[in-house]
Protein backbone atom coordinates (compact mmCIF):
# COMPACT_ATOMS: atom_id res chain seq x y z
CA UNK A 1 0.00 0.00 0.00
CA UNK A 2 1.56 3.31 -1.14
CA UNK A 3 -1.17 5.57 0.28
CA UNK A 4 -1.91 6.46 3.91
CA UNK A 5 -4.72 4.39 5.36
CA UNK A 6 -5.33 6.28 8.62
CA UNK A 7 -4.95 9.93 7.60
CA UNK A 8 -7.92 10.34 5.25
CA UNK A 9 -7.43 14.04 4.35
CA UNK A 10 -3.85 13.36 3.27
CA UNK A 11 -4.98 10.23 1.46
CA UNK A 12 -7.56 12.20 -0.54
CA UNK A 13 -5.07 14.96 -1.31
CA UNK A 14 -2.41 12.49 -2.39
CA UNK A 15 -4.75 10.45 -4.54
CA UNK A 16 -6.17 13.56 -6.19
CA UNK A 17 -2.73 14.93 -7.05
CA UNK A 18 -1.49 11.59 -8.37
CA UNK A 19 -4.55 11.24 -10.61
CA UNK A 20 -4.59 14.84 -11.84
CA UNK A 21 -0.81 15.34 -11.96
CA UNK A 22 -0.08 13.60 -15.28
CA UNK A 23 -2.83 15.59 -17.03
CA UNK A 24 -1.46 18.83 -15.61
CA UNK A 25 1.84 18.01 -17.23
CA UNK A 26 -0.08 17.35 -20.46
CA UNK A 27 -1.53 20.86 -20.26
CA UNK A 28 1.95 22.21 -19.54
CA UNK A 29 3.22 20.53 -22.71
CA UNK A 30 0.51 22.27 -24.74
CA UNK A 31 1.38 25.64 -23.20
CA UNK A 32 5.03 25.17 -24.14
CA UNK A 33 4.09 25.01 -27.83
CA UNK A 34 4.26 22.54 -30.69
CA UNK A 35 7.34 20.38 -30.81
CA UNK A 36 9.65 21.08 -33.74
CA UNK A 37 12.88 19.49 -32.54
CA UNK A 38 15.75 18.54 -34.85
CA UNK A 39 15.32 14.80 -34.29
CA UNK A 40 11.60 14.95 -35.11
CA UNK A 41 12.46 16.56 -38.42
CA UNK A 42 15.37 14.23 -39.03
CA UNK A 43 13.94 10.81 -38.21
CA UNK A 44 11.14 10.43 -35.65
CA UNK A 45 8.47 11.25 -38.21
CA UNK A 46 10.10 9.68 -41.26
CA UNK A 47 11.06 6.38 -39.60
CA UNK A 48 7.48 5.63 -38.55
CA UNK A 49 6.21 6.60 -42.00
CA UNK A 50 8.82 4.44 -43.73
CA UNK A 51 8.09 1.45 -41.51
CA UNK A 52 4.34 1.59 -42.08
CA UNK A 53 4.59 2.18 -45.83
CA UNK A 54 7.42 -0.24 -46.55
CA UNK A 55 9.88 2.25 -47.98
CA UNK A 56 12.90 0.09 -47.19
CA UNK A 57 14.53 -0.70 -50.50
CA UNK A 58 13.08 2.47 -52.03
CA UNK A 59 14.86 5.18 -50.01
CA UNK A 60 18.50 5.14 -48.96
CA UNK A 61 19.46 6.75 -45.63
CA UNK A 62 17.31 9.90 -45.96
CA UNK A 63 17.41 10.41 -42.16
CA UNK A 64 21.20 10.01 -42.10
CA UNK A 65 22.49 7.55 -39.49
CA UNK A 66 19.13 7.66 -37.69
CA UNK A 67 17.49 6.02 -40.72
CA UNK A 68 18.47 2.73 -39.10
CA UNK A 69 17.00 3.36 -35.64
CA UNK A 70 14.24 1.13 -34.31
CA UNK A 71 10.97 2.85 -35.35
CA UNK A 72 8.77 1.10 -32.76
CA UNK A 73 8.80 3.98 -30.27
CA UNK A 74 7.78 6.46 -33.00
CA UNK A 75 4.71 4.55 -34.16
CA UNK A 76 2.17 5.64 -31.49
CA UNK A 77 2.91 9.34 -32.03
CA UNK A 78 2.72 8.97 -35.82
CA UNK A 79 -0.54 7.01 -35.73
CA UNK A 80 -2.15 9.36 -33.20
CA UNK A 81 -1.21 12.30 -35.38
CA UNK A 82 -3.17 10.82 -38.28
CA UNK A 83 -6.38 11.11 -36.24
CA UNK A 84 -6.21 13.94 -33.72
CA UNK A 85 -5.26 17.62 -33.83
CA UNK A 86 -1.73 18.62 -32.91
CA UNK A 87 -2.70 20.02 -29.51
CA UNK A 88 -4.46 16.79 -28.56
CA UNK A 89 -1.42 14.74 -29.54
CA UNK A 90 0.89 16.99 -27.53
CA UNK A 91 -1.47 16.80 -24.53
CA UNK A 92 -1.55 13.00 -24.64
CA UNK A 93 2.23 12.76 -25.00
CA UNK A 94 2.77 15.21 -22.15
CA UNK A 95 0.32 13.30 -19.96
CA UNK A 96 2.16 10.04 -20.59
CA UNK A 97 5.40 11.75 -19.67
CA UNK A 98 3.68 13.19 -16.60
CA UNK A 99 2.92 9.68 -15.35
CA UNK A 100 6.50 9.61 -14.06
CA UNK A 101 5.09 11.57 -11.12
CA UNK A 102 3.26 8.48 -9.86
CA UNK A 103 6.36 6.29 -10.05
CA UNK A 104 8.53 8.87 -8.32
CA UNK A 105 5.96 9.10 -5.56
CA UNK A 106 6.05 5.31 -5.16
CA UNK A 107 9.84 5.29 -4.96
CA UNK A 108 9.94 8.17 -2.49
CA UNK A 109 7.32 6.46 -0.32
CA UNK A 110 9.24 3.17 -0.38
CA UNK A 111 12.67 4.51 0.62
CA UNK A 112 11.37 6.24 3.75
CA UNK A 113 11.60 4.47 7.08
CA UNK A 114 8.60 2.16 7.69
CA UNK A 115 8.05 3.73 11.11
CA UNK A 116 7.43 7.18 9.57
CA UNK A 117 3.82 8.32 10.16
CA UNK A 118 1.79 7.63 7.03
CA UNK A 119 0.54 11.17 6.56
CA UNK A 120 4.04 12.65 6.73
CA UNK A 121 5.36 9.84 4.55
CA UNK A 122 2.84 10.63 1.80
CA UNK A 123 3.45 14.40 1.90
CA UNK A 124 7.22 13.93 1.75
CA UNK A 125 6.84 11.49 -1.15
CA UNK A 126 4.65 14.01 -3.01
CA UNK A 127 7.16 16.81 -2.49
CA UNK A 128 10.04 14.65 -3.67
CA UNK A 129 8.09 13.47 -6.73
CA UNK A 130 7.17 17.01 -7.75
CA UNK A 131 10.78 18.09 -7.36
CA UNK A 132 11.84 15.26 -9.66
CA UNK A 133 9.29 16.29 -12.26
CA UNK A 134 10.17 19.98 -12.59
CA UNK A 135 13.82 19.57 -13.53
CA UNK A 136 15.34 21.62 -16.31
CA UNK A 137 15.83 18.59 -18.54
CA UNK A 138 12.45 17.00 -17.96
CA UNK A 139 10.43 20.17 -18.50
CA UNK A 140 12.34 20.95 -21.68
CA UNK A 141 11.37 17.52 -23.00
CA UNK A 142 7.65 17.78 -22.20
CA UNK A 143 5.60 17.09 -25.30
CA UNK A 144 8.66 16.32 -27.43
CA UNK A 145 9.51 13.20 -29.37
CA UNK A 146 12.94 12.64 -27.83
CA UNK A 147 11.13 10.18 -25.52
CA UNK A 148 13.78 10.19 -22.79
CA UNK A 149 10.99 11.05 -20.33
CA UNK A 150 8.86 8.25 -21.79
CA UNK A 151 11.62 5.66 -21.47
CA UNK A 152 11.99 6.83 -17.87
CA UNK A 153 8.64 5.16 -17.15
CA UNK A 154 10.27 1.79 -17.81
CA UNK A 155 13.36 2.61 -15.75
CA UNK A 156 11.52 4.05 -12.76
CA UNK A 157 8.86 1.35 -12.99
CA UNK A 158 11.53 -1.35 -12.97
CA UNK A 159 13.19 0.20 -9.91
CA UNK A 160 9.87 0.41 -8.06
CA UNK A 161 9.15 -3.26 -8.74
CA UNK A 162 12.70 -4.21 -7.73
CA UNK A 163 12.63 -2.53 -4.31
CA UNK A 164 8.95 -3.00 -3.43
CA UNK A 165 6.78 -5.81 -2.21
CA UNK A 166 7.92 -6.30 1.38
CA UNK A 167 5.74 -6.71 4.44
CA UNK A 168 6.73 -3.54 6.30
CA UNK A 169 5.50 -0.63 4.26
CA UNK A 170 6.02 -2.30 0.92
CA UNK A 171 9.74 -2.70 0.38
CA UNK A 172 12.51 -5.26 0.04
CA UNK A 173 10.77 -8.44 -1.15
CA UNK A 174 13.73 -9.18 -3.41
CA UNK A 175 15.85 -9.69 -0.27
CA UNK A 176 13.29 -11.12 2.16
CA UNK A 177 10.86 -13.24 0.12
CA UNK A 178 11.55 -16.90 -0.75
CA UNK A 179 13.68 -17.48 -3.82
CA UNK A 180 10.94 -18.14 -6.34
CA UNK A 181 8.79 -15.06 -5.71
CA UNK A 182 11.88 -12.86 -5.30
CA UNK A 183 13.41 -14.01 -8.57
CA UNK A 184 10.12 -13.57 -10.42
CA UNK A 185 9.87 -10.04 -9.03
CA UNK A 186 13.34 -8.99 -10.18
CA UNK A 187 12.79 -10.67 -13.56
CA UNK A 188 9.71 -8.49 -14.01
CA UNK A 189 11.74 -5.45 -12.99
CA UNK A 190 14.39 -6.41 -15.52
CA UNK A 191 11.71 -6.89 -18.18
CA UNK A 192 10.59 -3.29 -17.66
CA UNK A 193 14.10 -1.86 -17.83
CA UNK A 194 14.97 -4.09 -20.79
CA UNK A 195 11.86 -2.89 -22.62
CA UNK A 196 13.22 0.63 -22.29
CA UNK A 197 16.50 -0.54 -23.78
CA UNK A 198 14.66 -2.22 -26.63
CA UNK A 199 12.79 0.96 -27.45
CA UNK A 200 15.79 3.28 -27.05
CA UNK A 201 19.29 1.82 -26.92
CA UNK A 202 21.00 4.46 -24.70
CA UNK A 203 18.81 3.16 -21.85
CA UNK A 204 21.42 0.39 -21.63
CA UNK A 205 23.22 2.52 -19.03
CA UNK A 206 20.35 1.95 -16.59
CA UNK A 207 20.10 -1.74 -17.46
CA UNK A 208 23.76 -2.25 -16.55
CA UNK A 209 23.55 -0.13 -13.40
CA UNK A 210 20.35 -1.67 -12.06
CA UNK A 211 21.55 -5.19 -12.77
CA UNK A 212 25.01 -4.78 -11.23
CA UNK A 213 23.60 -3.11 -8.12
CA UNK A 214 22.15 -6.45 -6.95
CA UNK A 215 25.68 -7.79 -6.61
CA UNK A 216 26.58 -5.08 -4.08
CA UNK A 217 23.36 -4.46 -2.18
CA UNK A 218 23.94 -7.11 0.46
CA UNK A 219 22.73 -10.59 1.27
CA UNK A 220 24.20 -14.03 0.77
CA UNK A 221 26.55 -14.25 -2.23
CA UNK A 222 24.40 -16.84 -3.99
CA UNK A 223 21.30 -14.70 -3.53
CA UNK A 224 23.03 -11.62 -4.93
CA UNK A 225 24.15 -13.62 -7.94
CA UNK A 226 20.70 -15.06 -8.64
CA UNK A 227 18.97 -11.70 -8.21
CA UNK A 228 21.34 -10.17 -10.75
CA UNK A 229 20.99 -13.19 -13.05
CA UNK A 230 17.21 -13.18 -13.14
CA UNK A 231 17.10 -9.42 -13.49
CA UNK A 232 19.46 -9.76 -16.47
CA UNK A 233 17.21 -12.41 -18.01
CA UNK A 234 14.32 -9.97 -17.73
CA UNK A 235 16.40 -7.27 -19.41
CA UNK A 236 17.19 -9.56 -22.33
CA UNK A 237 13.53 -10.53 -22.65
CA UNK A 238 12.46 -6.87 -22.72
CA UNK A 239 15.06 -6.06 -25.34
CA UNK A 240 13.94 -8.98 -27.48
CA UNK A 241 10.30 -7.96 -27.10
CA UNK A 242 10.72 -4.44 -28.46
CA UNK A 243 13.86 -4.57 -30.58
CA UNK A 244 14.33 -8.22 -31.52
CA UNK A 245 12.42 -7.75 -34.77
CA UNK A 246 14.51 -4.72 -35.68
CA UNK A 247 17.85 -6.26 -34.77
CA UNK A 248 16.96 -9.23 -36.95
CA UNK A 249 16.02 -6.87 -39.79
CA UNK A 250 19.34 -5.04 -39.51
CA UNK A 251 21.25 -8.30 -39.32
CA UNK A 252 19.52 -9.86 -42.31
CA UNK A 253 19.90 -6.73 -44.45
CA UNK A 254 23.15 -5.19 -43.23
CA UNK A 255 25.00 -7.99 -41.37
CA UNK A 256 25.05 -5.89 -38.20
CA UNK A 257 22.18 -6.05 -35.64
CA UNK A 258 23.10 -2.56 -34.40
CA UNK A 259 23.91 -1.05 -37.80
CA UNK A 260 25.73 1.19 -38.25
CA UNK A 261 26.94 1.28 -34.64
CA UNK A 262 29.90 -0.87 -33.64
CA UNK A 263 30.64 -1.63 -37.26
CA UNK A 264 34.28 -1.85 -36.24
CA UNK A 265 33.17 -5.12 -34.61
CA UNK A 266 30.62 -6.43 -37.13
CA UNK A 267 32.38 -5.18 -40.31
CA UNK A 268 29.24 -4.80 -42.37
CA UNK A 269 30.14 -4.00 -45.99
CA UNK A 270 27.27 -1.48 -46.03
CA UNK A 271 29.23 1.00 -43.90
CA UNK A 272 32.76 1.91 -42.96
CA UNK A 273 34.52 -0.16 -40.26
CA UNK A 274 33.93 2.51 -37.61
CA UNK A 275 31.96 2.55 -34.32
CA UNK A 276 29.84 5.56 -35.43
CA UNK A 277 29.58 6.58 -31.76
CA UNK A 278 29.15 10.19 -30.68
CA UNK A 279 31.79 10.45 -27.96
CA UNK A 280 32.56 14.15 -28.14
CA UNK A 281 30.86 14.86 -24.79
CA UNK A 282 32.74 12.22 -22.78
CA UNK A 283 35.21 13.92 -20.39
CA UNK A 284 38.86 13.17 -20.95
CA UNK A 285 40.77 11.95 -17.93
CA UNK A 286 39.92 10.92 -14.38
CA UNK A 287 39.99 14.45 -12.92
CA UNK A 288 37.69 15.80 -15.63
CA UNK A 289 35.32 12.87 -15.06
CA UNK A 290 35.28 13.41 -11.29
CA UNK A 291 34.51 17.12 -11.68
CA UNK A 292 32.10 16.65 -14.58
CA UNK A 293 28.82 17.46 -12.73
CA UNK A 294 30.36 20.73 -11.54
CA UNK A 295 31.63 21.50 -15.05
CA UNK A 296 28.31 21.06 -16.81
CA UNK A 297 26.54 23.02 -14.08
CA UNK A 298 28.61 25.99 -15.29
CA UNK A 299 28.49 25.14 -19.00
CA UNK A 300 25.55 22.93 -20.07
CA UNK A 301 26.95 22.75 -23.61
CA UNK A 302 29.37 20.16 -22.21
CA UNK A 303 26.50 17.64 -22.10
CA UNK A 304 24.26 18.67 -24.97
CA UNK A 305 23.23 21.12 -27.63
CA UNK A 306 21.13 23.62 -25.68
CA UNK A 307 21.38 25.95 -22.71
CA UNK A 308 19.56 24.79 -19.58
CA UNK A 309 20.18 24.77 -15.85
CA UNK A 310 19.56 22.00 -13.36
CA UNK A 311 21.46 20.94 -10.26
CA UNK A 312 19.60 17.77 -9.28
CA UNK A 313 22.21 15.31 -10.50
CA UNK A 314 25.00 17.48 -9.07
CA UNK A 315 23.26 17.59 -5.68
CA UNK A 316 22.73 13.82 -5.68
CA UNK A 317 26.37 13.36 -6.70
CA UNK A 318 27.62 15.38 -3.73
CA UNK A 319 25.17 13.82 -1.27
CA UNK A 320 26.08 10.28 -2.33
CA UNK A 321 29.80 11.08 -2.04
CA UNK A 322 29.25 12.41 1.47
CA UNK A 323 27.13 9.39 2.37
CA UNK A 324 29.77 7.01 1.05
CA UNK A 325 32.48 8.83 2.98
CA UNK A 326 30.46 8.59 6.20
CA UNK A 327 29.91 4.87 5.61
CA UNK A 328 33.64 4.38 5.00
CA UNK A 329 34.55 6.21 8.21
CA UNK A 330 32.09 4.08 10.18
CA UNK A 331 33.58 0.93 8.66
CA UNK A 332 37.14 1.97 9.54
CA UNK A 333 36.12 2.81 13.09
CA UNK A 334 34.40 -0.56 13.32
CA UNK A 335 37.69 -2.29 12.58
CA UNK A 336 39.14 -0.94 15.81
CA UNK A 337 36.00 -1.07 17.93
CA UNK A 338 35.62 -3.60 20.70
CA UNK A 339 32.11 -4.38 19.50
CA UNK A 340 31.38 -4.44 15.78
CA UNK A 341 28.76 -1.88 14.67
CA UNK A 342 25.28 -3.18 14.00
CA UNK A 343 24.54 -3.46 10.27
CA UNK A 344 20.94 -3.07 9.18
CA UNK A 345 20.13 -6.18 7.13
CA UNK A 346 16.38 -5.67 6.81
CA UNK A 347 14.76 -5.78 3.43
CA UNK A 348 14.06 -2.05 3.64
CA UNK A 349 17.73 -1.24 4.27
CA UNK A 350 18.89 -3.40 1.38
CA UNK A 351 16.25 -1.96 -0.94
CA UNK A 352 17.41 1.55 -0.11
CA UNK A 353 21.05 0.54 -0.55
CA UNK A 354 20.20 -1.08 -3.87
CA UNK A 355 18.51 2.08 -5.15
CA UNK A 356 21.52 4.23 -4.24
CA UNK A 357 23.90 1.79 -5.90
CA UNK A 358 21.71 1.52 -9.01
CA UNK A 359 21.71 5.30 -9.40
CA UNK A 360 25.46 5.62 -8.86
CA UNK A 361 26.41 2.74 -11.16
CA UNK A 362 24.05 3.91 -13.92
CA UNK A 363 25.66 7.35 -13.75
CA UNK A 364 29.15 5.85 -14.09
CA UNK A 365 28.12 3.78 -17.12
CA UNK A 366 26.51 6.89 -18.69
CA UNK A 367 29.71 8.84 -18.07
CA UNK A 368 31.75 6.17 -19.85
CA UNK A 369 29.45 5.59 -22.82
CA UNK A 370 27.68 8.86 -23.66
CA UNK A 371 27.85 11.84 -21.25
CA UNK A 372 24.85 13.28 -23.13
CA UNK A 373 22.45 14.82 -20.63
CA UNK A 374 19.22 13.78 -22.37
CA UNK A 375 20.11 10.14 -21.81
CA UNK A 376 20.37 10.87 -18.07
CA UNK A 377 16.85 12.28 -17.68
CA UNK A 378 15.63 9.26 -15.64
CA UNK A 379 18.43 9.99 -13.16
CA UNK A 380 17.54 13.69 -13.04
CA UNK A 381 14.02 12.63 -12.06
CA UNK A 382 15.32 10.08 -9.58
CA UNK A 383 17.88 12.42 -7.98
CA UNK A 384 15.52 13.81 -5.28
CA UNK A 385 14.60 10.25 -4.29
CA UNK A 386 18.29 9.35 -4.02
CA UNK A 387 18.90 12.42 -1.88
CA UNK A 388 16.04 11.42 0.41
CA UNK A 389 17.35 7.87 0.71
CA UNK A 390 20.96 8.91 1.28
CA UNK A 391 20.37 11.67 3.82
CA UNK A 392 18.21 9.31 5.89
CA UNK A 393 21.44 7.34 6.54
CA UNK A 394 23.29 10.30 8.01
CA UNK A 395 24.13 10.19 11.74
CA UNK A 396 22.09 13.28 12.56
CA UNK A 397 18.80 13.97 14.36
CA UNK A 398 15.72 13.27 12.27
CA UNK A 399 14.59 16.89 12.51
CA UNK A 400 17.91 18.14 11.16
CA UNK A 401 17.86 15.61 8.32
CA UNK A 402 14.32 16.62 7.41
CA UNK A 403 15.14 20.32 7.40
CA UNK A 404 18.20 19.73 5.20
CA UNK A 405 16.22 17.68 2.69
CA UNK A 406 13.39 20.22 2.55
CA UNK A 407 15.75 23.16 2.01
CA UNK A 408 17.79 21.34 -0.63
CA UNK A 409 14.73 20.17 -2.59
CA UNK A 410 13.30 23.70 -2.50
CA UNK A 411 16.54 25.13 -3.87
CA UNK A 412 16.65 22.51 -6.61
CA UNK A 413 13.04 23.22 -7.58
CA UNK A 414 13.45 26.99 -7.86
CA UNK A 415 16.86 27.07 -9.55
CA UNK A 416 16.04 24.79 -12.50
CA UNK A 417 15.67 26.39 -15.90
CA UNK A 418 14.51 24.38 -18.90
CA UNK A 419 15.92 24.73 -22.37
CA UNK A 420 14.22 24.17 -25.70
CA UNK A 421 14.97 22.11 -28.76
CA UNK A 422 12.68 24.30 -30.89
CA UNK A 423 9.00 25.00 -30.43
CA UNK A 424 6.99 26.22 -33.40
CA UNK A 425 3.60 27.94 -33.71
CA UNK A 426 0.61 25.64 -33.67
CA UNK A 427 -0.69 24.67 -37.10
CA UNK A 428 -4.36 25.06 -37.86
CA UNK A 429 -4.62 21.52 -39.12
CA UNK A 430 -3.84 18.28 -37.31
CA UNK A 431 -0.67 16.31 -37.69
CA UNK A 432 -0.82 13.20 -39.81
CA UNK A 433 0.59 13.47 -43.30
CA UNK A 434 0.26 17.18 -42.66
CA UNK A 435 2.64 17.24 -39.69
CA UNK A 436 4.52 19.94 -41.50
CA UNK A 437 1.66 21.08 -43.76
CA UNK A 438 4.13 20.47 -46.57
CA UNK A 439 3.68 22.50 -49.72
CA UNK A 440 5.93 21.02 -52.40
CA UNK A 441 6.19 21.90 -56.10
CA UNK A 442 4.15 19.75 -58.47
CA UNK A 443 6.38 17.19 -60.19
CA UNK A 444 5.30 16.39 -63.75
CA UNK A 445 6.47 12.75 -63.82
CA UNK A 446 6.39 11.29 -60.30
CA UNK A 447 6.66 7.72 -61.66
CA UNK A 448 9.96 8.69 -63.31
CA UNK A 449 11.44 10.97 -60.68
CA UNK A 450 14.36 10.51 -58.28
CA UNK A 451 15.07 13.01 -55.50
CA UNK A 452 18.53 13.26 -54.01
CA UNK A 453 19.36 14.78 -50.63
CA UNK A 454 22.62 16.37 -49.47
CA UNK A 455 23.88 18.31 -46.50
CA UNK A 456 23.29 17.92 -42.80
CA UNK A 457 19.94 19.65 -42.30
CA UNK A 458 17.03 17.44 -41.17
CA UNK A 459 14.75 17.20 -44.19
CA UNK A 460 13.31 13.67 -44.18
CA UNK A 461 10.13 14.84 -42.42
CA UNK A 462 9.16 16.43 -45.74
CA UNK A 463 9.11 13.11 -47.60
CA UNK A 464 5.47 12.19 -46.73
CA UNK A 465 4.40 15.39 -48.50
CA UNK A 466 5.67 14.07 -51.86
CA UNK A 467 4.09 11.44 -54.11
CA UNK A 468 4.82 8.07 -52.46
CA UNK A 469 6.35 6.49 -55.57
CA UNK A 470 9.33 8.86 -55.56
CA UNK A 471 12.54 7.42 -54.03
CA UNK A 472 14.82 9.60 -51.90
CA UNK A 473 18.57 8.96 -51.85
CA UNK A 474 20.79 10.85 -49.40
CA UNK A 475 24.13 10.81 -51.18
CA UNK A 476 25.94 12.93 -48.57
CA UNK A 477 25.35 13.63 -44.88
CA UNK A 478 27.10 13.28 -41.54
CA UNK A 479 26.60 9.53 -42.06
CA UNK A 480 27.59 8.92 -45.64
CA UNK A 481 29.88 10.61 -48.15
CA UNK A 482 31.18 9.68 -51.62
CA UNK A 483 34.71 9.78 -50.20
CA UNK A 484 33.89 6.62 -48.25
CA UNK A 485 34.42 4.73 -51.47
CA UNK A 486 32.93 1.38 -52.34
CA UNK A 487 30.79 0.70 -49.32
CA UNK A 488 27.57 -0.96 -50.43
CA UNK A 489 25.36 2.04 -49.61
CA UNK A 490 27.42 4.21 -51.94
CA UNK A 491 27.39 1.48 -54.58
CA UNK A 492 23.62 1.10 -54.26
CA UNK A 493 23.07 4.82 -54.79
CA UNK A 494 25.51 4.91 -57.69
CA UNK A 495 23.63 2.09 -59.39
CA UNK A 496 20.24 3.70 -58.79
CA UNK A 497 21.43 7.04 -60.18
CA UNK A 498 23.10 5.47 -63.22
CA UNK A 499 19.94 3.49 -63.94
CA UNK A 500 17.83 6.62 -63.61
CA UNK A 501 20.07 8.52 -66.00
CA UNK A 502 19.90 5.67 -68.50
CA UNK A 503 16.09 5.61 -68.22
CA UNK A 504 15.76 9.35 -68.69
CA UNK A 505 14.29 9.95 -65.22
CA UNK A 506 13.84 13.43 -63.78
CA UNK A 507 16.28 14.28 -60.99
CA UNK A 508 15.83 16.82 -58.22
CA UNK A 509 17.82 17.84 -55.15
CA UNK A 510 16.13 18.49 -51.80
CA UNK A 511 18.47 20.73 -49.83
CA UNK A 512 18.56 23.52 -47.24
CA UNK A 513 19.31 26.92 -48.72
CA UNK A 514 22.46 27.18 -46.59
CA UNK A 515 23.79 23.92 -48.04
CA UNK A 516 23.43 24.58 -51.77
CA UNK A 517 27.21 24.36 -51.97
CA UNK A 518 26.72 20.60 -52.15
CA UNK A 519 25.28 21.03 -55.64
CA UNK A 520 28.72 21.93 -56.98
CA UNK A 521 30.85 19.78 -54.68
CA UNK A 522 28.86 16.55 -54.25
CA UNK A 523 26.56 16.06 -57.26
CA UNK A 524 29.37 15.89 -59.86
CA UNK A 525 30.73 12.88 -57.98
CA UNK A 526 27.58 11.11 -59.14
CA UNK A 527 27.56 12.48 -62.68
CA UNK A 528 24.99 15.22 -62.01
CA UNK A 529 24.87 19.01 -61.85
CA UNK A 530 22.39 21.79 -61.27
CA UNK A 531 20.07 22.59 -64.18
CA UNK A 532 20.74 26.31 -63.86
CA UNK A 533 17.12 27.04 -62.97
CA UNK A 534 15.74 28.75 -59.86
CA UNK A 535 15.03 26.30 -57.06
CA UNK A 536 11.46 26.00 -55.79
CA UNK A 537 10.61 26.30 -52.07
CA UNK A 538 9.25 23.37 -50.07
CA UNK A 539 7.44 25.00 -47.16
CA UNK A 540 6.32 23.57 -43.83
CA UNK A 541 5.30 24.68 -40.36
CA UNK A 542 8.24 22.91 -38.72
CA UNK A 543 11.10 24.75 -40.37
CA UNK A 544 12.03 27.51 -42.76
CA UNK A 545 11.56 26.64 -46.45
CA UNK A 546 13.81 24.02 -48.00
CA UNK A 547 14.68 24.03 -51.68
CA UNK A 548 13.85 21.60 -54.47
CA UNK A 549 16.25 22.09 -57.35
CA UNK A 550 16.13 20.39 -60.74
CA UNK A 551 19.38 18.64 -61.61
CA UNK A 552 20.60 17.07 -64.84
CA UNK A 553 23.35 14.66 -65.92
CA UNK A 554 26.80 15.97 -66.66
CA UNK A 555 28.08 15.76 -70.19
CA UNK A 556 29.65 12.31 -70.73
CA UNK A 557 33.16 13.69 -71.14
CA UNK A 558 32.86 15.84 -68.03
CA UNK A 559 31.44 12.94 -66.09
CA UNK A 560 34.50 10.81 -66.94
CA UNK A 561 36.84 13.57 -65.84
CA UNK A 562 35.18 13.87 -62.41
CA UNK A 563 36.26 10.36 -61.37
CA UNK A 564 32.88 9.39 -59.84
CA UNK A 565 32.43 6.80 -57.12
CA UNK A 566 32.89 3.29 -58.51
Amino acid sequence: MLLPTQDRPVRRLTLGLLVAGPFLFGLWAVLLGQDGNWDLRNYHWYNAYAFLTGRWGMDVAPAQVASFYNPTLDLPFFLAAQVWPARVVEFLLGSIQGANLVLLYGLAWTVQRPATPEGRRALVALAVAVCGMVGGGQVGLLGTTFYDNVISLFVLGGLLVAIGGGQLGGEGAAWTAPGGPAFRRVALAGLLVGSGVGLKQPTIVFAVGTCAAFLLAGGAPWRRLFLSFFFGLGVLAGMALFSGHWMWFLWSHFQNPLFPYFNNVFHSPWGTPDPYRDDKFIPKGALAAAAFPFAWARDPKLVGEIIFRDYRVLAAYVVLLLTGTMALVRWVRGLFAVQAPVVDTTGHARARRYLLLAGALSYLVWLKLFAIYRYLIPLEMLAPVLILAAVSLWPAPARARGAFIALLLLLLAVTGQSGTWARVPWGERPFGAKVSEVQAPVLPRPDHTVILMTGYAPTSFLIPGFPPQIPFLRVQSYFIHPDQGDILLNRQMRQRIDQGIANGDDFYLLVAHWETWTMDQILPRYGLKGAGEPCQPVTSTLDEPMLLCRIIPLQPAAARDMNPVN
